[in-house]
C-alpha cells in the first residue's frame, strides 16, 4: 500500500516560513493540498514568496506580519488566521535567530534577542494555538524547530545561547505534549542537523567542507526538503499520531559520533 501525504482542507501555520527550512516546509505542505499561514516579522518578500505559493499549488497561502516575542500579537494573529482559513490543524514554531561570537563577549541584550525568540517565541505560538483547540474541542499538532545542537556543541562554532536556546525548547515540547496529551494535542520537536540554506550558503567554504567531511557520516548537508517530510510525518493525523512529547533528529548521523 503507497502511503503519502494529504493536508487537503486544513490549515498549517508555520512561523519563519518564507525562507531556509520553514519555505521548504511551507512549499511541501501546500503542494500536499494545505493551506499555509507564513508568519514573518521583517523579510519584506515575505508576502510575494507566499503569493507564489499560493499560485503554483493552488491553495490558499497568505503571510502575517507578527512579532512571535509578543504574545498578545501572536494569539490575535491567530485568531485572525482561523477566522479567514479556518481548521488550523498545524502549527510549526520555525522562527529562530542566532548570535554568534565568544562566550566572553556576550551581554544580556545578546541573550535576550535569542530567547526571546527561541524560547518564549515558540511558546507563545504554542500557547496561542493551544488556546485555540481546547476552546474549540479541536486537537492539533505542534512542532517546536529545535537543532541538533539541543544535545551537543557544533564544532567551530561558538553560540552559547543558541544552543541552550534550543535545549530549552526541546524540553518545552516534553512538558507541553504532557500537559495538553487529554485535549489532543500533540507537541514535538524537529532537530536538524547541517542544513544547506542561504545562511549556511554565506558561511566559510572551507569550514563546510569540513563540516560535511569529518562531523557527517553521510558526507553531505541535509536539504531544507528533508527537514520538511519529516514534519509533515509529525503534522499527519495518522502518521504522526502517536507521537508526542519527543524530538526526532534529522542529522545525517551527526550525534553518532
Amino acid at each position: 500500500m503507497g502511503v503519502s501525504f494529504d493536508f487537503s482542507g486544513q490549515t498549517i501555520i508555520v512561523t519563519g516560513g518564507n525562507r531556509g527550512i520553514g519555505l521548504a516546509i511551507s512549499e511541501t505542505l501546500a503542494k500536499s493540498g494545505a493551506n499555509v499561514a507564513i508568519i514573518y516579522n521583517s523579510a519584506k518578500d515575505a508576502p510575494d514568496v507566499a503569493a507564489r505559493i499560493a499560485k503554483e499549488s493552488n491553495v490558499k497561502c497568505e503571510a502575517w506580519k507578527c512579532d512571535v516575542g509578543q504574545i498578545d500579537l501572536v494569539k490575535s494573529t491567530f485568531k485572525e488566521i482561523d477566522e479567514k482559513f479556518g481548521n488550523i490543524t498545524g502549527v510549526v514554531a520555525n522562527a529562530g535567530v542566532s548570535i554568534v561570537k565568544d562566550a566572553l563577549e556576550m551581554k544580556k541584550e545578546d541573550f535576550s534577542f535569542v530567547y526571546d525568540v527561541n524560547v518564549w517565541g515558540q511558546f507563545a505560538c504554542a500557547q496561542a494555538a493551544a488556546d485555540l483547540w481546547v476552546k474549540s474541542g479541536k486537537k492539533g499538532s505542534i512542532i517546536l524547530t529545535s537543532s541538533m545542537s539541543s544535545q551537543i556543541v557544533n564544532k567551530g562554532i561558538h553560540q552559547v545561547f543558541y544552543n541552550s536556546s534550543k535545549a530549552a525548547a526541546s524540553s518545552i515540547v516534553k512538558q507541553l505534549a504532557v500537559e495538553w496529551a487529554e485535549h489532543g494535542i500533540r507537541v514535538n520537536a524537529l532537530c536538524p542537523g547541517y542544513v544547506a540554506t542561504d545562511q549556511t550558503a554565506h558561511m566559510d567554504p572551507k569550514l563546510l567542507e569540513w563540516q560535511k567531511k569529518d562531523l557527517v557520516p553521510l558526507g553531505r548537508f541535509s536539504t531544507p526538503e528533508e527537514q520538511a517530510y519529516m514534519t509533515m510525518l509529525l503534522l499527519d493525523e495518522k502518521m504522526g499520531a502517536y507521537c508526542t512529547g519527543q524530538e526526532y533528529f534529522v542529522d545525517g548521523g551527526a550525534q553518532a559520533w
